[in-house]
């Protein structure tokens, strides 16, 4: 869990922005004695929040796929924290801001690359495991492959990065919900793409929002694992009116347990049954938080 604040530069009010994670392992999983191939991560700074998440593909190909996911999320908190901390800067405006989404997937695939050669080299594939390397003809990042949500606030601006399959969920104070960032028609349900693929950069979506514009009430980040074990379709909408309405009546301490076991649920035999990530992000105004630390 992390905690920062940022500052409406019009207003001159402190927003702090809390984050809440949870991950379970996949009912599906646990049978077929795989381990939890999400990963998730958050970080914080002077005025400057990010969270990550990742899912490890769960094909033989992909045998290291959790550490993968791991990196990805390390990586991804480290240079969105500098992106960050650019975008903190009073002068920063709507290109740069977009620029900023398109160098942070740049530095991303970059850096979760020399992460996977240098874990390569401190423990190289086994025997076992270069056979399955071989027999696929793959290279030596592919059994690594994991997609990735980043999303970092700074100042005025959400600015987000996604390649492969999940949500990221921006949900306004009247419950009305969209996607940070664009979605990608050749995820099916069935692929996805990934760290792994050799133009990754290129299936990148990117997006930048200033709140002074778009306020919102909650930013979900969530694995396929938490989509696919909702009752409605689409669920976005529901669970963005939820979502607001939680936000305004809740402590923002009640969402420590819930969210994990918001998780837990969806990656339940009677859930998706896959492995389950989420990073809640809620903003709460400096002179409120008072009244919202004893509602609920």
């Amino acid at each position: 869990m992390a905690a920062d604040s940022t500052t409406d530069s019009i207003t001159g009010e402190v927003t702090s922005w809390q984050v809440i994670t949870g991950s379970a392992r996949g009912a599906a999983h646990r049978a077929s004695g795989l381990p939890n191939q999400d990963a998730v991560a958050s970080q914080d700074g002077p005025g400057v929040v990010v969270a990550a998440i990742a899912d490890g593909h769960g094909h033989v190909r992909h045998f290291r796929s959790a550490d993968g996911a791991a990196l990805a999320v390390e990586v991804a908190c480290r240079v969105a924290g500098e992106a960050g901390a650019r975008l903190a800067a009073d002068t920063t405006e709507d290109q740069e801001a977009e620029r900023a989404g398109q160098e942070l997937a740049r530095a991303v695939v970059s850096g979760w690359r020399s992460a996977v050669a240098a874990q390569l080299e401190a423990r190289p594939y086994t025997v076992e495991e270069q056979f399955i390397l071989d027999r696929s003809a793959d290279t030596p990042v592919v059994p690594y492959g994991s997609t990735l949500l980043v999303a970092v606030i700074a100042a005025q601006w959400l600015v987000c990065a996604q390649i492969g399959d999940g949500d990221m969920l921006a949900v306004r104070p009247d419950g009305s919900s969209f996607a940070a960032v664009a979605g990608d028609d050749r995820l099916d349900g069935r692929r996805t793409t990934s760290l792994c693929q050799p133009d990754a950069l290129a299936s990148f979506r990117t997006g930048a929002h200033d709140l002074r514009q778009v306020p919102l009430a909650a930013l979900l980040l969530a694995t396929d694992g938490y989509g696919n074990a909702q009752a409605d379709e689409p669920w976005q909408p529901s669970v963005g009116r939820d979502l607001a309405e939680l936000a305004a009546c809740r402590d923002r301490h009640w969402f420590g347990p819930e969210v994990p076991g918001w998780a837990e649920r969806c990656a339940s035999a009677e859930g998706s049954g896959d492995d389950a990530t989420i990073a809640l992000l809620l903003p709460s105004a400096g002179q409120h938080s008072a009244g919202q630390d004893s509602a609920g």
